[in-house]
């Protein structure tokens, strides 16, 4: 008995059933419901379900799996463990797994072990770390140039270390968004096709700049290389320190990194110097005087004309 009711499973019914512990009233079923909620095996298994058991529950998860004390031959195709909600029963992930019949499956701390009979090998599931890294221009930027800031986020789980993930991804696994796990998971570690809908996770950046000012400037998505970019236009001068925050998610612990870059001042406006005034003096008086001096020696001139015609 738990908290979350009385959780039976009806085995090669292949349906999960909870039950109210006070009323006994059926809170809900997992397995006959369509589209993520169903364990319906079509023709791949002699049953109309898979034969589906409850093999753990904690953390408020229902843990099951595809299991028969018999391998059935063929052997069950797209058979799947899955975690299920305990409070509403709805599914919150699934895995390619056919247990085998060995039923070694176990929890603790937050992780889920069990075997796969499909490759023979032992999965822990759970949320796994991250990292996250930045970079800035490691050259001074000039006031008023845009600056891309970009870096990474990556799956470092234990997983990913080893031989044949290392190969794949020798850049790192990059981190995906819970709408895409089930099938990115899938793709890395079991062989699947590459998702088409791949998404991957937010990252904030922020910058602490020269004034002391700490502020969000943007978010970044990351793609399928792990990797996100965002350009950004510093609007001051100075030393700047950059912040890039994965906030985490369902499947992620979070991670963070910095990093810095410089903005140059301004560069100083020329000042053109103006045109000196024309005074009232400058405009009127200068030139009528220059007009008299003119009309003088004109005067003159005539005078003395006339002398030099006047002589015997």
């Amino acid at each position: 008995m738990t908290a979350y009711g009385n959780i039976y499973s009806s085995s090669f019914g292949g349906i999960i059933y909870c039950y109210n512990d006070s009323t006994g009233a059926l809170e809900w079923t997992y397995g006959n419901g369509g589209e993520g909620n169903s364990t319906n095996a079509g023709f791949n298994a002699p049953y109309g379900d898979y034969p589906t058991f409850i093999y753990a529950i904690g953390n408020g998860i229902v843990y099951t799996v595809t299991t028969e004390h018999t391998i059935e031959t063929p052997i069950y195709k797209g058979a799947l463990a899955r975690a299920i909600n305990a409070t509403d029963g709805t599914e919150i992930w699934t895995l390619s797994n056919y247990d085998g019949g060995l039923s070694a499956t176990a929890i603790a701390d937050g992780y889920a072990t069990l075997f796969n009979g499909y490759d023979n090998q032992i999965y822990s599931i759970g949320r796994g770390p991250s990292a996250t890294t930045v970079s800035a221009p490691d050259i001074a930027a000039s006031f008023g140039t845009p600056v891309v800031i970009s870096g990474t986020v990556t799956d470092i789980s234990a997983g990913t270390k080893q031989t044949e993930q290392a190969a794949d991804f020798p850049n790192g696994v990059p981190c995906s968004s819970d709408a895409s796990m089930t099938a990115w998971m899938g793709y890395v570690y079991q062989q699947q096709p590459i998702p088409t809908n791949f998404t991957g996770v937010p990252v904030q950046i922020y910058v602490l700049d020269s004034n002391g000012n700490h502020r969000l400037i943007g978010t970044a998505m990351t793609d399928t290389s792990g990797t996100y970019s965002l350009a950004w236009t510093p609007d001051i001068a100075g030393n700047y320190t950059v912040y890039a925050q994965f906030a985490g998610t369902n499947g992620y612990w979070p991670s963070s990194a910095e990093a810095g870059f410089v903005v140059m001042n301004a560069p100083t406006a020329t000042v053109t110097p103006s045109a000196t005034p024309t005074s009232v003096a400058d405009m009127y008086f200068v030139p009528a005087i220059a007009g008299i001096f003119v009309v003088l020696i004109i005067v003159l001139a005539l005078v003395v004309l006339g002398m030099l015609r006047k002589r015997p």
